[in-house]
């Protein structure tokens, strides 16, 4: 769902912020084949799973990025989408300061998991000049019982997305 946001191109510049294991920029990565993806993080071991996961999935056109945001992305090329997830407490500070950096038309959209960081981001995307799109996302397990299937919910995550104008 963040991918179909975040309407990737094919040569499209993409930021994924607090980019964990890298599986959205690897995807992001594939759709933009003539781009270039930053998989953004800060924790080391991340990082490093990041630069495995770019050379087993053959992705040549993501870079990996060690480094907290917003200093991590100071020297990047403005980004036409951005992911923002794993964030934690600073996810509304995040989203506004990327935003800034989005080219006229782009794409940001936001991963949280919390009410309060909800809230928060919401109220950052709504102090800008863009529509914002908020769905929470529920998803369940399918586990057998007794020869039945049943489904067992998880937590449920919500998605901001906003289109800078032109």
């Amino acid at each position: 769902m963040a991918l179909a946001e975040l309407d990737v191109g094919p040569a499209s510049i993409i930021w994924d912020v607090g980019a964990g294991s890298g599986s959205v920029a690897i995807e992001a990565s594939a759709i933009a084949h003539q781009g270039t993806t930053y998989a953004i993080e800060m924790d080391p071991a991340d990082y490093e799973l990041i630069k495995s996961n770019t050379k087993k999935f053959g992705r040549t056109n993501l870079k990996p990025v060690i480094g907290k945001a917003p200093e991590a992305w100071q020297d990047l090329p403005a980004p036409d989408c951005i992911f923002v997830g794993g964030t934690g407490r600073e996810v509304r500070k995040i989203v506004k300061l990327a935003y800034e950096r989005l080219k006229p038309g782009g794409r940001l959209v936001a991963n949280v998991a919390s009410i309060e960081n909800l809230a928060e981001t919401l109220e950052s995307l709504h102090s800008t000049d863009g529509d914002v799109n908020c769905r929470m996302i529920n998803i369940a397990r399918g586990t057998y019982q007794m020869e039945r299937i049943r489904f067992d919910a998880m937590n449920p995550c919500f998605l901001l997305s906003i289109v800078k104008p032109r």
